[in-house]
């Protein structure tokens, strides 16, 4: 069966005005037939570990696997990226506390065009991977900011650290999507499920739904993560995409 997961910032209001605390967060994600969760680093609160294993428990106890902490911030691109390397450091520490087998880092913010800076992204990400590893922690990286927004970069990082990463559908280029995708699918470890919509908020799922087939083709198994952030009630939309993922791999 397939691994469909959620992550928070799919439910960041309800996180960020307190109708959903973090700890019964797992419990709601459950209720909506979804049993895997990505956090986003930012929605965490207190990196103690006392709290951190206190959500492992909470996670545990509703039968909701933490895939991975998405470390949203930081900037290992850059040339003087030991303070950015010492801050992903620190939240791969909190993910192997609080259960998480992945950590998602984002690849930096300098230009795809600039290699030095590729080659600054790769050297860190292998650092960080060894790093996590005795931890039992993964790193991997995403077609996120600039740095790995191309396939090329994204082949290349992964190529690099000998195993895959998370490959977003959306955060490629409306025009290219469905071919970008295609370039990458084969060494997508989990996918990021971010649809387009029209006017009216009507769901679109032709590419969404060309990307999962490649997927597919190339025996996909890890998570597919649902991502929403439209205004208005998010659930709906939420369980939209979730019946649209599970369409895709029957």
């Amino acid at each position: 069966m397939q691994r469909i997961a959620l992550t928070t910032w799919s439910i960041h209001p309800y996180l960020s005005d307190g109708s959903l605390d973090l700890m019964a967060m797992p419990a709601r994600v459950k209720a909506a037939g979804i049993a895997t969760v990505e956090i986003c680093h930012f929605h965490i609160p207190n990196t103690e570990i006392v709290y951190l294993q206190s959500l492992k428990t909470a996670a545990a106890n509703a039968g909701v696997e933490i895939f991975s902490i998405l470390i949203d911030a930081f900037d290992i691109s850059q040339a003087d990226n030991a303070a950015d390397i010492a801050q992903v450091q620190h939240w791969i520490d909190a993910a192997a506390h609080v259960g998480a087998s992945h950590v998602r880092v984002v690849a930096g913010e300098a230009p795809a065009t600039d290699t030095a800076a590729l080659q600054r992204t790769i050297s860190a990400l292998k650092a960080l991977q060894a790093y996590a590893t005795p931890k039992g922690v993964r790193v991997m990286s995403e077609n996120f900011k600039t740095m790995a927004s191309t396939p090329a970069n994204w082949l290349a990082i992964h190529q690099a650290l000998g195993y895959g990463g998370c490959a977003d559908i959306g955060n490629f280029a409306n025009d290219s999507r469905v071919s970008d995708f295609g370039q990458v699918a084969a060494m997508a470890a989990s996918i990021h499920v971010k649809a387009s919509y029209d006017d009216q908020g009507q769901l679109l799922p032709a590419q969404v739904n060309a990307c999962l087939a490649t997927a597919r083709k190339h025996g996909f198994s890890g998570p597919t993560t649902l991502v929403y952030d439209r205004p208005g009630d998010r659930w709906p939309h939420i369980e939209a995409l979730r019946q649209l993922v599970a369409t895709a791999f029957v």
